[in-house]
């Protein structure tokens, strides 16, 4: 049988779609795997938003709530902070309260924001003027700020109180027009809140009386009938410059009576926020005010103290004990936290690691009281058991 080998031409020919089809191929993989690197999408959530009917206010409001996020592990109650202009404020506030609680620099809390969604914002300010006695602030329905506190006492807070565990503790947040309800809850109701931050603060105006607001918490802060609180008061450098030479010296003699004066059961601070504008002050805002009322003096709180010690369980119950007196509420030790020694799971791990099974043992049945639904608290008791009974 005669065998005829194919030509030079046919192999080129070959060559050439062999080297098409792989191309077409690898074409074909890499539009599967990189044409759309963003797959397998998932919305993140921050809070839930809810309608809520309210007769006082005779309308629906939106209302936004952030949870901790191990909420659905633990037993124990939230303090609870309320931030008015919440659809501008509530993202800031939840990612701010976020980040202070994961590195111990504060409770975990819930957070509500009041959005104004029906467009009523204005009936929040209160009648302020300038010293020539000209309104300050302009809008329909002014000076309303006590019907929102009624709607805080008597509906929103027993609601909250009603479906979530949440605690006596509570902070206000109000900006500009919104610090309205803030200050007359501060000056006339101050068993309604424990915590107050203005933002965007107009202490230089005058209210109806004739009084300066400067004045008006002045004399508010030697009231004897307050529980412990704390108020931060704050504005912008360019607010200010805007103002003129007066207002500037005003927060001058305040940093001076700040410096000098303390009351009893009250830590407050006004400060001048140095190049920032009006509502973009709203972050170191925030911040400061936080701070104010949980100083770091008190929360600057070392795990690394607890396990170099003997008896680290005791060590740690001693220091929250400490701050549950300071405060009123019954202040625990955050379950975990990214990238920090100081928490719970964190401080088990180490004492895992340097065998120290007994004060483990303690630690973990103490961390369990508080998260007691807590699959990774639960895990390591579980293997710690496994290791004691093998070790038998």
């Amino acid at each position: 049988m005669h065998t005829s080998w194919p030509t030079t031409d046919f192999m080129k020919k070959i060559k050439i779609n062999l080297s098409t089809l792989i191309l077409l191929v690898l074409l074909q993989v890499s539009s599967v795997s990189f044409a759309d690197p963003f797959k397998n999408s998932r919305q993140i959530n921050t809070g839930n938003v809810f309608s809520f009917a309210s007769e006082i206010l005779k309308e629906e409001r939106e209302i936004y709530i952030s949870f901790p996020a191990n909420y659905s592990h633990s037993v124990h109650k939230y303090p609870v902070i309320i931030v008015l202009d919440g659809e501008y404020l509530f993202p800031l506030v939840t990612s701010i309260v976020k980040h202070q609680a994961s590195r111990n620099y504060m409770p975990e809390s819930i957070v509500v924001g009041i959005s104004n969604n029906t467009g009523k914002r204005m009936e929040m300010a209160m009648e302020i003027f300038h010293e020539d006695g000209a309104p300050f602030f302009f809008g329909e329905n002014l000076g309303q700020p006590d019907k929102y506190l009624a709607f805080f006492k008597e509906e929103l807070i027993p609601s909250l109180e009603k479906q979530y565990r949440i605690n006596s503790h509570r902070t206000i947040i109000g900006m500009s027009p919104t610090f309205g309800p803030v200050l007359e809850a501060f000056w006339n109701q101050p068993d309604l809140f424990r915590g107050y931050i203005v933002l965007a603060a107009e202490i230089g105006k005058y209210l109806k009386n004739g009084e300066r607001i400067a004045d008006k918490l002045l004399n508010s802060f030697k009231l004897k009938n307050r529980d412990k609180s704390a108020i931060y008061i704050g504005t912008s450098s360019k607010d200010v410059a805007n103002k003129g030479l007066e207002e500037a010296k005003l927060y001058s003699d305040l940093k001076v009576v700040q410096q000098n004066k303390n009351y009893e059961n009250l830590n407050y601070k006004f400060e001048l926020l140095q190049d920032e504008d009006n509502y973009g002050m709203a972050i170191k805002g925030v911040h400061n005010g936080l701070r104010t009322i949980y100083p770091p003096e008190l929360w600057d709180i070392n795990y690394k103290d607890f396990w170099r010690g003997d008896e680290p369980t005791n060590a740690l119950i001693e220091v929250y004990e400490q701050l549950t007196n300071d405060y009123g509420f019954e202040v625990v030790p955050i379950e975990s936290a990214f990238y920090s020694v100081n928490n719970l799971v964190k401080t088990a791990e180490i004492l895992g690691r340097q065998e120290r099974n007994s004060q483990l043992q303690k630690w973990l049945s103490m961390a369990i009281s508080y998260y007691p639904k807590s699959p990774i608290l639960m895990d390591m008791q579980k293997e710690l058991h496994r290791k004691l009974a093998h070790a038998e």
